[in-house]
């Protein structure tokens, strides 16, 4: 194989941040990727992007996982294994030592240090111990009650473990509101009892290798999907030191190895911004941060393979996700007529280039709805 061919493995191909991974991957010549899923109808399967795809199908043994990971890289030749979402990183980080190849692996942080991350509760407590602006939070479990005396309305609730994109996040007005929903079933599970911070989402994603940040970009939402707790899906990129400090202190304190996207909200009243949640895998925007000028899983990739690189300026512009076109036609259909906008701070080109997965993912989507 040519030294300037990288041949990687996504293990994790049913991420749903894999088309916009391998958009960003595409823009890098050289670069074979093999892509293993436990979804066999997955539409990227049939994008030219793919080199190889694998077929694994899942079971509840992390052993056989790990196996299928050995198998193909040991029989393709795989110089680097890039998980990209929670699932797969959880399993990875815990099961390493099954990992025949290790020094093949790329970046990725402790198992402990990954769990202290994703966990909503302990990340909170452990913010607190470092002494970083914070959302005053208390946890509850199924069957408990918090302490009411310690709630500031108005409050916020989300599910310990949230299926992302503002699933189950909830706040109330005060305190006959919060009590009604604490005695419905509603309020069954785990949850995260946080201070309604009044002011605006901001959000920071980071490259880190050994608690260095090694590439980072800013942006700062103006378009929500179905809510305003819902994944943002337009934004501009923005420089902001106070942010991009408070981030580096956390990710040196976790010696944090691999990618991460922080959702951090500015506290009006404190003037301070305050750390909300860390996501630790690639992100719904990581797109966007390639136009901006920040290619993360290309950057990731020599990171892992230890390429240096200067950080990179990224671009304070604005920029859109396909969501945010299409709600952004429906209000004002003259947006379409705005084509440089569209080809170049939109990822419409990437469907234009790679029409087989969209006709798939729609065939697909055409067909359940004739089978209802």
């Amino acid at each position: 194989m040519p030294s300037n061919t990288i041949s990687l493995l996504i293990p994790d191909g049913e991420a749903p941040v894999l088309m916009i991974v391998l958009n960003c991957l595409s823009e890098i010549k050289g670069i074979k990727i093999h892509v293993m899923s436990d979804d066999a109808d997955i539409p990227m399967k049939h994008s030219k992007k793919v080199f190889k795809f694998y077929y694994r199908p899942k079971t509840e043994s992390a052993s056989d996982y790990i196996n299928n990971i050995n198998a193909i890289t040991e029989n393709h030749d795989i110089d680097l294994i890039m998980p990209i979402f929670e699932d797969s990183i959880r399993l990875i980080t815990k099961y390493k030592d099954l990992i025949t190849v290790p020094n093949k692996l790329a970046l990725l942080p402790s198992h402990s240090n990954f769990e202290k991350a994703i966990h909503k509760g302990t990340l909170i407590n452990y913010l607190k111990t470092l002494g970083l602006p914070y959302p005053k939070s208390q946890v509850f479990t199924q069957g408990t009650t918090p302490d009411l005396s310690k709630v500031n309305y108005p409050v916020l609730i989300k599910p310990i473990e949230s299926p992302g994109g503002g699933v189950g996040i909830k706040v109330f007005k005060d305190a006959p509101e919060f009590l009604e929903f604490l005695k419905s079933n509603d309020s069954k599970g785990d949850y995260l009892v946080q201070d309604y911070i009044e002011g605006y989402d901001i959000d920071c994603s980071v490259l880190c290798k050994n608690g260095e940040v090694l590439a980072y970009t800013i942006q700062k939402p103006n378009m929500f999907g179905g809510n305003k707790f819902a994944p943002q899906i337009s934004f501009k990129f923005v420089k902001q030191d106070d942010i991009i400090n408070q981030v580096k202190t956390l990710m040196k304190s976790l010696d944090w190895s691999g990618v991460a996207h922080l959702d951090m909200r500015f506290d009006k009243n404190a003037k301070n911004f305050k750390v909300v949640e860390i996501n630790p895998r690639f992100w719904g925007s990581v797109e966007a941060s390639l136009f901006a000028g920040v290619n993360f899983p290309h950057l990731y990739c020599l990171a892992s393979l230890n390429k240096t690189f200067e950080t990179p300026n990224y671009k304070l512009i604005d920029f859109m996700l396909l969501k945010g076109l299409v709600k952004s036609i429906k209000k004002d259909k003259t947006q379409l007529l705005k084509l440089n906008f569209i080809f170049n701070n939109t990822p419409i080109k990437y469907i234009l280039k790679d029409l087989k997965p969209t006709i798939y993912r729609t065939s697909l989507f055409i067909l359940r709805k004739l089978k209802l």
